[in-house]
């Protein structure tokens, strides 16, 4: 017999409360490491839904810029047109209007071509971005199925296992086709209640 500590505990007492209480806290351990380590594909999964958003937002910026721009260049369009070019420089007073009527064409045909090519860079934009925005939407679908997958059990390291050869199937006996039924028509037709 073992002798008592003051406490009533004896040592071999306290060994076995030790080695009782030990594999529970350490498997407590492994359960909130698994457990911090769930998580991340939920935050990878809302990190690339925030990201979908924020580039949404730059596709609304541009498209909306790009609509102006459309805008810009039918006006300049308009502008152009020679009976307005007229009416633009009928109220200067000139010796030379047929000058002045082409240095305002001139004029409204170099900012055209200004536009023009802020329209094409906006609609490159716009195209790049659409190409962001179905990759993020990719990304995110993909994140969200691997975070719903059952996870793959690891492989077990079996020494020279026997290979496995498969069984053959038994023989199944086939049927021939089922005629198809058709219902009969009634003769007479229903009473109604």
């Amino acid at each position: 017999m073992t002798e008592t500590e003051p406490d009533g505990f004896s040592d071999e007492d306290r060994i076995g409360m030790k080695q009782r209480y030990c594999v529970p806290n350490i498997l407590i351990g492994v359960l909130l490491v698994v457990a911090a380590a769930i998580p991340a594909p939920a935050q990878d999964v809302s990190a690339a839904e925030l990201r979908i958003e924020k580039l949404r937002a730059q596709l609304r910026d541009v498209v909306d810029r790009e609509a102006q721009l459309q805008e810009r260049v039918s006006r300049l369009e308009e502008d152009l047109r020679p009976e307005n070019v007229e009416r633009s420089v009928a109220t200067v007073g000139t010796t030379d209007a047929a000058a002045l009527r082409a240095k305002r064409r001139e004029q409204l045909e170099k900012e055209k071509a200004e536009v023009t090519g802020q329209l094409s860079e906006v609609s490159a934009r716009r195209a790049g971005l659409e190409t962001e925005i179905a990759a993020a939407e990719a990304e995110a679908v993909r994140l969200k199925a691997a975070s719903l997958a059952p996870k793959e059990a690891p492989a077990r390291d079996t020494p020279a296992a026997a290979p496995v050869t498969p069984t053959p199937a038994p023989a199944v006996k086939s049927r021939a086709p089922a005629k198809k039924r058709t219902p009969r028509r009634r003769s007479r037709p229903r009473r109604r209640a």
